[in-house]
This record gives structure tokens, C-alpha cells and sequence, in this order.
């Protein structure tokens, strides 16, 4: 979907009002004042549905006025009265559109769904409209935008206005905004298909008996003894580790990227049709060259460019990794069969058995030192908030202030464990971020943390792989930065460019990889005992193990998107990807799967921008280097990062925060060391 200035500011936003304010006291600090936005989270689809309409209305209504009035045309009068706008829809409905990724409830869901489709849809033809295009226009030629922060607000909604097709003709106009209708509504189902996948494996008593216990401990058995394991990201990577049986194996992977089915290609490919002819609307030769014109990297050709490189350096040593575990297979190793000959590896030539890992990192215990970790290095106190109301059973409430000052700082949740119709993937949603209102009042972040950990079983906790321990540090790394970002507008504090957001968490990844944090992290969920200094050994050795087919598969995600999105449409996405992966990746593509069809990046805010991922790691390994030379626990360089990166977020640009990070501009040089990559490629 183009991005839209006044849509929800995650990948679909919410909540519930003014009202909903009351029953939280005030924060208090010596000035300005604290009020922390309280969220009900129990809404019935008649009360989503009724104050979305409300919020839509209003919204409607007030930038209207904001077109129509007569006063001087300045910074405050048009660009802060829009921010104002968008963030108290933003605020008034937190969770109406939020509940479409966490509530249990399946009609909830639904009307959450809508209620964001509504509102994108809505605002997208609010943004489109050329008389709001000049009264920005009109508002920058005042020159009353005041300081850095006031100017990069006011080139966003310009520069959102334009790319919103404020300056078409009527009927080009007409069909943008009909367009951009139809993305909304073809992601919205793309995810709803995807969250409410139900696929399963049915496996034999035989089948079963070498994989964890507490792994089968939370499935059910059907009337003959067998078991059924439930096909999602909870469960792939136990499951394709450990079952030594190639049959299963298949049918699970198989069965894994047949998720979302042929109803998710044909959303996908009709999104791909429509977000084409949105670009050519504006002038530009395909979608990715719209998105790209926005991001860092400015063209698809610099994005080729360098995806083209990385693969060409990496993929001899890709296919080197895969025939080694062909050569432990004794044949050559299929798809399915990665997962299981690279733990085997760990466990004969590292010496690392992930089963005997996650004995030492129980939930709980992660939980605790993540939080105290972050709280050490960053200068922030969290605290349990298990008053605050929630939305399903088992969910975590944490208030954050500042240490020093006891400033309150926002409130974020954990929902870690897998539902039935959840977000299917691990990642930090929002709905809002730090705001100043317009009397000066601050409100404070509100984050939730969605999760799908392997579930409790055998009377012990979640028991944790090293990865989910990465994948929460990771993540965890997007909360304080969304709870850090301290410029007065909404807009700007929520996140940076595309092609850098995910680099101050790719930098906190390697945190988790530090023999000492790891002491702190891990404690054995039978005898509280930390991981011994030779299984932290082995586990650092085995780091890179398989690391150039790791990044060889990001690159051909990022690859693929790009195709995605600069070819002729119509796309046979199938197609393409058979034939890019056949090329780019030591794998095979297996004939009857449409991994495309639960590739969720595909349709929620990454597409023709998944190369990011890759392109923020170059700044990430840099910016960690700061960390090394002077402490990765150290405050001192923690409250750089935090001045710095995170609370400027999105009112400068990433070049400048690294530079005033690093004293330096960025140098690309750490991250092709990681690769094993002798000067860049």
C-alpha cells in the first residue's frame, strides 16, 4: 500500500477515546504534565464499529476546516492542526484496529479489520485532495515552520501529498484513491486469510517419540494415537530440527508454505496490478521506483545493485554450506531437510544441541534480564502494571519512566504465545507513540510486543531456542525505541526511514551473542544454573555456521520483492519465484508450495522495500561497533545511542544520527567482515 500521511501509523492503528483516559492517573513531573493514553480493550464489534465512524467523521470534518479557513496559512494553522488530526484518530482508536491482529475473538477481528480498511481508505482521499496539497504548499511559502523538528514535519505531509496524487487530474485522482482502496482491502484479507490458517500435520506415535517432550506435550492426539502439530511459526523450527523422519518433514513443509493458499497468490498478484498503476499515475516506471524515491536508497537500481552483489560474493559459499549437509544426509538435502542436518551438525561438529540450549532459557527468566539489560543501558525503570486491562489471558502490562527523572515514558505489553486467528509472526505493533498535545500536555507511548513462543508444557515455562531469545532482544529493541523517541509530534516519533528502522535492533542482536550477557540471560529451568562457558563457546562458534545461506535466502526475499514490483504486470508470482530461487539460492523450489502466499511482508508495509532488512544491517554492524570499543552494558555509551538514534527518530535523517553516533559517517566495512567478505563486494 503507498504509504499514507494520516493512515495508522504501524501497519493498521486504533483506540478508544478521550473518555478512556479516565481511571489512569495523572504522571506528574515538574513540567509539562504526564497523561497516559488508558486503552479498553474489550470492544464489541457494535462499539468498534460505532466510534470508528465517529473518528472518521470527525476527522472528515476538521480538515475540512483546516482547507476551508480563512486565517494566514502558517506551519501551525495547516501542518501542526493535520498532525493533530491524524494523531487523535491515531489516540481515539488505539485498539479498534489493533484488536484485528490480537483479539481472540473471530468477530472482533472483523470489525477491527474494517474499521482500518475504513480509515486508510479514508484518509488516503483526504491526503489526495489537491486543495489540502495547497494549503501545505501555501503553509511552507509562510516560512513559519520553526527549527529542524517543524521543517521535516512539513516535508512529510508535503511529500505525502504529492505522492497521494494531490496533483492529478480528477479522474487520475478518482482512480488513485479507488486504488488504494483496493490495496487496503487486499491486504486486510491476505492477513485475515493468513492469521486464520488452521494447517496441521498428523504424525505417528514413531514419528513422534524422538521430538521434544515438552514440545508434544501441548497437542492434541486423534482417536488412533497420533499426534497433531499444529503448521506455524510457533512450531517450525522444533519440529523440522528434530523429526528425524524425511516424510513428516516434508509433509510439514509442504503444508507450511501452502499457508494462506491459492485466495492469498491471487490478493497478492492483484495488489501487484493495482500498486503498478498507482506508480504510472505519478509518473514513475514501476512501484518499486515510487517507493524507492522515498527511502535511502532511492532507486531500484541501487537496491539491484547491491542485492546482485551480496548474492554473487555469497552464494559459492551458500552452496558450499549446502553440500555439507548433503554430505550428512548422504544424499542431496531437500528443503526440508536443512532445518534437521544443520542441527545435526551443531550437535557432531559444534558440539551444540539445541534441545539442551533451551533448558537454560526459560521465559520468565528471559523476560526479567531482557527488561534489566535494557533498563541498565538505556536509563529507564520498568514496572509491573498487572491492573491495566488486557485483551486475552496471560498478557504482561509494563509502565516505563525514566530513571534519572522519574518521567513517565509510555506503556508497552507482551502477548508472547500463540492464539488462534493472532498475528502469525514476532514483532513490536505500536498502536501509538510520544505526542505533546496542543496545551502542552505530554502523552506517552503505548506499545504491544506480539509474540508466537512454543507454549508451556510438562508442568515447566516456555522453554526458549537461542533464536527466540534473539528475535525478542530484536524486538525489544523496536519498543524503547518507539518508548525513547522524544520529538513533540506523533508522525515523526514513530520510527525512521524504511531501509533503516530495522537497523538499531539488528545492532542489538549481536548483544545476545556476548558470553557475558549470555551468563546473565540464561538460567537453567532446573537447577538455575547459566549456560557453562563451553556450551557459550560452542554456541559462538557455531555462529556463523550456515551464515552465507542465511543471508543468500535475505537477499533473495529482498530479490523477490523487487521483481515483485518492477516487471510488467500481470506478475505470475509463482513463477518468478521458482525461477529466482532456482537461481540465487542453493535450494530447489518444491512444485505444488506458493511460499509468496504467507510472505506477510509481501502485503503489510515492506513491499518493494523488504531489501531494508539487509541494507539497515550495514549500518547496524557499524553502529555496534561503537558498543564494542566502549561497553555493551556500558550507560555511558547507552545514553549516546539513546540521544543520538532513538530520540530523534524520524526528525533527522539516518546518515546524520549515525554520524553524530559514531563521530563518523558509516562504514560498511564491519558488516561485510560478519560475511566473511573481503572488501565490498
Amino acid at each position: 500500500m503507498p504509504i499514507a500521511v494520516f493512515s495508522p501509523r504501524w501497519l493498521a492503528a486504533c483506540c478508544a477515546g478521550a473518555s478512556l483516559l479516565a481511571g489512569l492517573p495523572s504522571v506528574t513531573t515538574a513540567a509539562p504534565r504526564t497523561v497516559p493514553l488508558a486503552i479498553t480493550w474489550n470492544l464489541t464489534p457494535a462499539q468498534i464499529a460505532s466510534t470508528c465512524s465517529a473518528q472518521i467523521a470527525s476527522a472528515k470534518k476538521r480538515i475540512d476546516a483546516i482547507v476551508h479557513q480563512r486565517s494566514a496559512r502558517t506551519f501551525e494553522t495547516v501542518v501542526g492542526a493535520l498532525e493533530d488530526v491524524e494523531s487523535d484518530v491515531n489516540d481515539n482508536l488505539a485498539a479498534q484496529q489493533l484488536l484485528f491482529q490480537i483479539a481472540p475473538a473471530a468477530d472482533v477481528r472483523n470489525a477491527s479489520q474494517k474499521c482500518g480498511i475504513d480509515v486508510s481508505n479514508v484518509f488516503n482521499e483526504e491526503q489526495a485532495r489537491p486543495d489540502l496539497y495547497a494549503a501545505l504548499v501555501a503553509a511552507q511559502k509562510s516560512k513559519t515552520a520553526a527549527g529542524t523538528v517543524q521543517l521535516k514535519l512539513q516535508q512529510y505531509y508535503l511529500t505525502g501529498s504529492q505522492r497521494s496524487g494531490a496533483g492529478l487530474g480528477t479522474a487520475q485522482r478518482r482512480e488513485f484513491v479507488g486504488l488504494e482502496g483496493k490495496i487496503n482491502d487486499y491486504e486486510a484479507k491476505f492477513n485475515a486469510n493468513l492469521g486464520n490458517a488452521a494447517a496441521s500435520v498428523t504424525i505417528t506415535p514413531a514419528q513422534a517419540s524422538p521430538l521434544p517432550a515438552a514440545f508434544l506435550g501441548t497437542f492434541k492426539k486423534d482417536a488412533a494415537g497420533n499426534t497433531i502439530v499444529p503448521v506455524n511459526e510457533s512450531t517450525i523450527e522444533t519440529f523440522l530440527s528434530n523429526e528425524p523422519d524425511s516424510d513428516a518433514r516434508k509433509a510439514f513443509y509442504i503444508a507450511y508454505y501452502q499457508r494462506g493458499g491459492q485466495a492469498n497468490v491471487d490478493l497478492l498478484q492483484q495488489a501487484i496490478v493495482a500498486r503498478d498503476r498507482v506508480a504510472r499515475l505519478l509518473g514513475f516506471p514501476n512501484f518499486a521506483a515510487y517507493v524507492l524515491a522515498d527511502r535511502m536508497a532511492g532507486t531500484p537500481g541501487r537496491v539491484a545493485t547491491f542485492l546482485k552483489n551480496l548474492d554473487t560474493a555469497l552464494l559459492p559459499k551458500a552452496r558450499a554450506e549446502r553440500a555439507e549437509l548433503s554430505a550428512a544426509k548422504g544424499s542431496y538435502a531437500e528443503n526440508w531437510d536443512t532445518g534437521y542436518y544443520q542441527d545435526q551438525i551443531r550437535k557432531t561438529k559444534y558440539s551444540v544441541d539445541e534441545d539442551a540450549i533451551k533448558q537454560y532459557f526459560p521465559a520468565p527468566h528471559v523476560i526479567t534480564v531482557v527488561l534489566h539489560i535494557y533498563s541498565h543501558l538505556l536509563g529507564i525503570t520498568f514496572t509491573p502494571a498487572p491492573k491495566l486491562p488486557i485483551w486475552a489471558p496471560g498478557i504482561m502490562a509494563y509502565n516505563v519512566t525514566d530513571t534519572k527523572t522519574g518521567e513517565f515514558r509510555g506503556t508497552f505489553y507482551l502477548d508472547l504465545y500463540p492464539r488462534p486467528g493472532k498475528f502469525s509472526h514476532f514483532a513490536n505493533i505500536g498502536p501509538t507513540t510520544r505526542r505533546v498535545l496542543p496545551d502542552g500536555t505530554i502523552r506517552p507511548t503505548v506499545n504491544v510486543i506480539a509474540g508466537n513462543w512454543p507454549l508451556p508444557a510438562n508442568g515447566k515455562p516456555s522453554l526458549l531456542s537461542h533464536d527466540d531469545v534473539v528475535t525478542f532482544f530484536h524486538e525489544f529493541g523496536h519498543n524503547v525505541a518507539a518508548l525513547l523517541s522524544n520529538t513533540p509530534y506523533e508522525t515523526l516519533n514513530s520510527g525512521f526511514r524504511l531501509d533503516f528502522i530495522e537497523a538499531p535492533s539488528q545492532m542489538l542482536e549481536n548483544f545476545v551473542w556476548d558470553p557475558t550477557i549470555l551468563k546473565e540471560i540464561s538460567s537453567n529451568v532446573d537447577t538455575g544454573s547459566p549456560l557453562p562457558d563451553d556450551l557459550i563457546q560452542k554456541m559462538i562458534a557455531a555462529r556463523y555456521f550456515d551464515e552465507a545461506t542465511g543471508t543468500v535466502v535475505q537477499d533473495f526475499y529482498a530479490t523477490i520483492d523487487q521483481r515483485f514490483h518492477t516487471l510488467p504486470p500481470p506478475v505470475d508470482t509463482t513463477a518468478v519465484w521458482k525461477a529466482t530461487y532456482n537461481a540465487q539460492t542453493p535450494g530447489k523450489f518444491v512444485d505444488g508450495v506458493f511460499p509468496q502466499a504467507s510472505f506477510g511482508h509481501l502485503m503489510g508495509g515492506y513491499e518493494a522495500g523488504y531489501y531494508g532488512y539487509l541494507w539497515a544491517k550495514v549500518y547496524a554492524q557499524d553502529m555496534f561497533t561503537a558498543f564494542k570499543k566502549g561497553g555493551l552494558e556500558n550507560p555511558a555509551v547507552g545514553a549516546r545511542y539513546r540521544n543520538d538514534i532513538l530520540a530523534p527518530a524520524r526528525s533527522l535523517e539516518p546518515d546524520v544520527e549515525v554520524r553524530n553516533f559514531l563521530g563518523r559517517p558509516m562504514d560498511p566495512s564491519a558488516f561485510y567482515r560478519e560475511e566473511g567478505i573481503t572488501g565490498k563486494p
